[in-house]
């Protein structure tokens, strides 16, 4: 009788861990990259990520940040937002690690988001808004803010001190 519960709790156990890590955030986004990029060339199949509450509802969304020749040139690389469903939100290009996110509240919050700040290529930071459905796509034609509003705030998409996960 023992050794039956205690196969019943076993397969009850990795049931759960199974359906855990497959519906786990990162399980998911890497399963949304393999379907949306499955061209992608293998030195391209490379990419960062951090979860952050960027509309203050307690749920994570999330930033990822594409590495290799497939998606970074000269002017930056690419950046998917996903939402907390990983839905994406937008896409982003010519962007440079890191970002940086406003402060929930107040002014760095617009329509209910916070503020996204990219340091382009030419030292100017940019302010990306979001306008009620996504980001802009472009940092490099985004509003300019005083670079000031990035000091002090924490490094997103850091790929100095993330490591990368393969897709």
């Amino acid at each position: 009788m023992k050794k039956i519960a205690l196969t019943i709790l076993m397969f009850a156990l990795l049931t759960s861990l199974t359906s855990f890590s497959q519906s786990s955030p990162i399980n998911k986004i890497t399963a949304y990259l393999k379907n949306n990029y499955p061209d992608a060339s293998d030195t391209s199949r490379h990419f960062i990520y951090n979860a952050i509450d960027l509309n203050d509802d307690g749920k994570d969304e999330y930033l990822v940040g594409l590495i290799g020749g497939d998606w970074c040139g000269s002017g930056g690389c690419t950046v998917l937002v996903f939402n907390n469903a990983i839905k994406l939100t937008t896409r982003m290009t010519v962007v440079n690690y890191p970002i940086y996110v406003g402060a929930p509240g107040g002014k760095e919050v617009t329509k209910g988001y916070s503020n996204l700040y990219i340091q382009n290529k030419d030292g100017s930071v940019a302010k990306m808004a979001w306008n009620g459905t996504k980001y802009p796509t472009n940092p490099s034609i985004a509003p300019k803010v005083d670079k000031k509003v990035i000091s002090g705030k924490f490094k997103f998409l850091n790929i100095e001190e993330q490591d990368q996960i393969i897709f």
